[in-house]
């Protein structure tokens, strides 16, 4: 199902539980509605609904917090790769052209092998990982003079890679986490029971009752897709997919037709 439609599903969800509550509230209260009964309801309403409103804006905020980390993650982990395969220009001919052939071996193996099961495993690729991990393998094989000869440029590739790893790890790692059911729990127990709340509030004319209610339901709704669709930020309508990753590849062609 594409954004647009579990969007729909969602708001139109909570839209038929309030406008319903509402006509079934008004036929079970009518008749011993009573003096100042509107006046503690809508007191004790208004109290509920700020108390939620700071909870789902907070859990909300917490949410798309988390989401934009991991789209800067990707990004700088992708971007990384660039410089990392030009510095392997400064090595010495061999070495560096095993080099860019296990960093190509890596970008492809997380666009093609990893990406489609992240979430899946924290473990990610094994493909990926033993691309990344080969380069470690070249320079443990290189000799004391071949070292020597190319200090400076190792130091920077080794540092970045480092970095790249870093990243690669926080990406499995977010990829894998999910909001705790408790605040699952908050977030719609929460706007369940605001929205029944406003089932004891009694209008003289029906469907202003049922609009209001209505549309303070789709506002909960809307708030509560945002939040299914941003907690996983690899999955579902609007997950995060490997474009980074690709356009790392084609820089690549471009450092090596000497751009």
């Amino acid at each position: 199902m594409g954004a647009v439609g579990l969007a729909a599903l969602i708001i139109a969800l909570s839209v038929a539980f309030a406008s319903g509550g509402v006509l079934v509230g008004r036929r079970l209260i009518r008749k011993d509605v009573a003096a100042y009964h509107n006046e503690v309801m809508i007191s004790l309403f208004a109290a509920s609904s700020v108390v939620y409103a700071v909870l789902l804006g907070f859990l909300v905020i917490v949410v798309w917090e988390a989401y934009d980390n991991a789209h800067r993650n990707v990004a700088e982990e992708a971007a990384s790769l660039v410089p990392l395969y030009r510095l392997t220009y400064g090595m010495q001919s061999w070495h560096g052209a095993e080099s860019r052939k296990q960093i190509r071996a890596y970008t492809d193996a997380v666009i093609n092998d990893e990406w489609p099961m992240l979430g899946e495993t924290v473990a990610g690729s094994v493909k990926a990982r033993r691309a990344i991990g080969e380069l470690d393998r070249q320079f443990s094989r290189l000799t004391s003079a071949q070292r020597a000869a190319d200090a400076e440029v190792d130091g920077q590739f080794l540092a970045t890679k480092s970095n790249i790893v870093a990243d690669r790890n926080r990406r499995l790692l977010e990829a894998a986490d999910s909001i705790p059911w408790v605040m699952w729990l908050g977030a719609i127990g929460g706007g369940a029971l605001v929205m029944i709340m406003s089932f004891f509030i009694y209008m003289e004319r029906v469907w202003p009752h049922v609009l209001m209610a209505s549309l303070s339901g789709a506002l909960i709704g809307l708030l509560l897709f945002i939040m299914m669709v941003l907690s996983r930020p690899f999955s579902g309508p609007l997950a995060l997919g490997p474009e980074h990753f690709r356009t790392a590849l084609a820089v690549m062609d471009d450092v090596d037709r000497g751009d």
